[in-house]
């Protein structure tokens, strides 16, 4: 018991101490509750260490991420969050023992997410990009023909300075987007972590909890 516990606490290191001493508190009560004498009752009770390590991680993250998104945090700190969030939950996913059909669906619903993440985020570096190189464009032949015409040399310098003036601008929004993308991610992983990562016995109420129900 006591080298399970050891090795579980060994991987909380991305809980503050308030939180890690409260899930290591729970579980060493319920495994004295539970006479789980050996480490090999306690895997078939909990799971393996790393396996109740990443459960735990991927709850805490989820609470956190909905709390912040409830308060008036900024765009990259809820992104940051949401990010973490997604990849906590995906190593909860994985590392879950699951039916070989379950697992197919998950894995085939995160490679649909990523790609169309992945081509949105292709199609939006390569707009900007291009519109950037289009501006300077501009602005490098209306200086090249400054000295032929001031007319034709104004207009490419005030288009060039207006694309990249418009790209300021929409900088904003291009956050806003991103974060939103982040957060859509977010909400799928989390509602295929709640539909195939149950709670486990300890987290029901113990043995005594269900016997009496």
């Amino acid at each position: 018991m006591t080298d399970y516990l050891h090795k579980f606490a060994a991987l909380l290191v991305q809980l503050n101490d308030t939180e890690r001493d409260e899930v290591l508190e729970f579980y060493r009560e319920y495994i004295l509750d539970a006479q789980l004498d050996t480490y090999e009752d306690c895997v078939a009770e909990l799971g393996t260490p790393k396996q109740l390590a990443r459960k735990v991680l991927a709850d805490y993250s989820i609470r956190f991420n909905e709390n912040l998104q409830d308060s008036d945090s900024s765009k990259p700190q809820k992104s940051k969050a949401g990010v973490r969030a997604i990849w906590l939950v995906v190593l909860a996913l994985l590392s879950t023992p699951i039916t070989i059909p379950a697992l197919i669906v998950i894995m085939a619903i995160l490679f649909a997410v990523a790609a169309v993440v992945f081509a949105l985020g292709v199609a939006l570096v390569c707009g900007l990009f291009g519109l950037t190189i289009l501006g300077f464009g501009m602005l490098t032949a209306g200086i090249g023909v400054f000295g032929q015409s001031i007319w034709v040399a104004c207009f490419y310098i005030g288009t060039g300075l207006a694309i990249i003036g418009g790209e300021l601008l929409i900088l904003p929004l291009v956050v806003w987007f991103i974060s939103l993308i982040i957060q859509g991610v977010s909400k799928v992983v989390q509602r295929l972590y709640h539909r195939f990562v149950k709670r486990n016995r300890a987290e029901r109420g113990g043995r005594h909890h269900e016997k009496n129900h």
